[in-house]
């Protein structure tokens, strides 16, 4: 690929990600001041089942597309209609659980909730499998279109249905205005021809791998959500609300970095063949993704205390700030893991992810649970933060180059240095007022990487002077 086209696309991915994280966060702020954390607990507990189900549904059928292209009908019709059975299947049993899940919760609008819930999970087997074809023919400016779309959609149902007195209900009805959207844009700009059949021929291989990436998900959704289910059981829904506030911040940047990540780095990975071309590149991404992220997460750390919380949320949610430090740890690591888990997938070896996943859950759901009873949500966050965040990235990448006999040391080296460049300017800076704070840390990191990193320092810096010179050019021809 073409490298104009390759950041053509990175852009648009970018900027479809951002539009729906910052719609998200537009929604978190306006409800933060329209609703209590107890509401935000309650949708919180609702939203651990969502993730749970929808793991049967994202990151499965249209993962195989994007893996497996979409010039064969009978691998793409299979895995339509393979996903729209799943879909239908889960909302099902949705509908039967719901009542059992409000019960155990003590919170009986569960049971409503849950079931509102099971009807976006069809319409969300059918888009998913909408964007993995979009994502394989590199339809990324479509892509953007519907997201921008979706995000308003869902962040005018939401704050509209909370004025009106809906309270937690607000949710629902802004998400399955926004599946909706998804759904109808999705198959309109696709522009592929699904047929409803199952190929006897490729059902085996279209299964496999299915059965792989759900079993990588299962393990995703019990490492991103059981943290959020101890919370809910073990503290109550108010601390939840706290809890669920502060992840939704801290995971705005890893979630847009990560679809990047996986939109982008999934069809581009597939199409090396060479293992070798295949490590030296995912190489480049872990260095350049790290040393990026770094202090961007670092900024947000130094720059959220108890009176910014006051000023943007108001006083009632001061406890989140000792929530988020732990989740900013957190965040980076997944940020970095998401190039292994798209070039995983990309290989067809979807089993990887979910033999790490599946093996780390039990780990991190004792963690929560002695998390909870010791430290409350900030013990929560410190399990998360020391099991999810260090062990787990150590053990993925390792048991990960194990398999495909790369250098764990190449990917481990360029993991962990940025966190060491920002050491200097967090130590100066917490010791600074708040407005200086951001100044005088990037000065810091800077000196540091022309210091350790001399290479990048140069590279970054004859980037700059291109792109300076290229709209200097484009300023001087109108």
């Amino acid at each position: 690929m073409k490298t104009t086209t390759l950041l053509k696309s990175s852009l648009w991915i970018t900027y479809a990600t951002f539009i729906t994280r910052i719609f998200a966060f537009l929604s978190s702020l306006i409800l933060a001041r329209l609703l209590q954390p107890s509401d935000f607990g309650v949708v919180g507990i609702a939203y651990v089942f969502w993730s749970f189900f929808t793991l049967f549904t994202q990151d499965t059928a249209g993962a195989f597309i994007i893996y497996k292209g979409i010039e064969n009908p009978k691998y793409v019709n299979t895995a339509y209609t393979i996903s729209l059975i799943v879909g239908l299947v889960l909302g099902l049993g949705v509908v039967a659980i719901a009542p059992f899940v409000a019960i155990f919760f003590q919170e009986p609008i569960l049971t409503w909730i849950l079931i509102g819930f099971a009807f976006n999970l069809l319409l969300s087997s059918a888009s998913y499998v909408y964007f993995a074809v979009m994502t394989r023919q590199m339809k990324y400016q479509a892509i953007a279109n519907i997201n921008l779309a979706s995000s308003i959609t869902r962040l005018l149902f939401t704050i509209g249905a909370a004025f009106l007195g809906l309270k937690y209900w607000s949710f629902l009805i802004g998400d399955s205005a926004s599946w909706i959207v998804n759904c109808v844009l999705g198959r309109y700009y696709s522009r592929q021809k699904f047929h409803l059949c199952i190929d006897p021929e490729v059902k085996s291989e279209v299964l496999s791998f299915y059965l792989g990436s759900v079993g990588s998900s299962f393990g995703l959704y019990a490492n991103f959500n059981i943290d959020n289910f101890t919370v809910g059981k073990l503290l109550g829904s108010t601390n939840l609300g706290f809890y669920n506030l502060a992840y939704q911040l801290t995971t705005v940047l890893s979630t847009i970095f990560s679809a990047v990540l996986n939109q982008l780095g999934m069809p581009i990975f597939a199409q090396i063949s060479d293992d070798k071309e295949q490590e030296i590149v995912l190489i480049k991404v872990v260095t350049e993704t790290a040393i990026f992220t770094a202090p961007i997460y670092t900024l947000i750390f130094l720059m959220i205390d108890p009176q910014v919380v006051t000023l943007v949320f108001g006083a009632k949610w001061i406890p989140i700030c000792t929530v988020i430090p732990g989740l900013i740890f957190f965040s980076y690591f997944r940020v970095i893991n998401s190039s292994l888990y798209s070039m995983l997938v990309a290989k067809g070896r979807p089993d990887i992810n979910a033999k790490v996943n599946l093996q780390i859950a039990p780990i991190a759901v004792i963690s929560f649970i002695v998390g909870a009873h010791q430290g409350g949500i900030f013990g929560v966050s410190l399990a998360v933060a020391i099991v999810l965040g260090f062990g787990w990235t150590i053990y993925w990448w390792w048991v990960a180059c194990q398999k495909l006999s790369w250098s764990l040391k190449k990917f481990i080296y360029p993991y962990f240095f940025p966190l060491l460049l920002i050491i200097p300017g967090i130590v100066i800076s917490l010791y600074l007022p708040l407005l200086f704070r951001p100044f005088v840390f990037i000065t810091s990191y800077i000196i540091g990487i022309r210091i350790f990193i001399p290479q990048h320092f140069y590279l970054y810096q004859t980037r700059l002077n291109r792109l300076l010179n290229r709209l200097k050019t484009k300023l001087h021809s109108r």
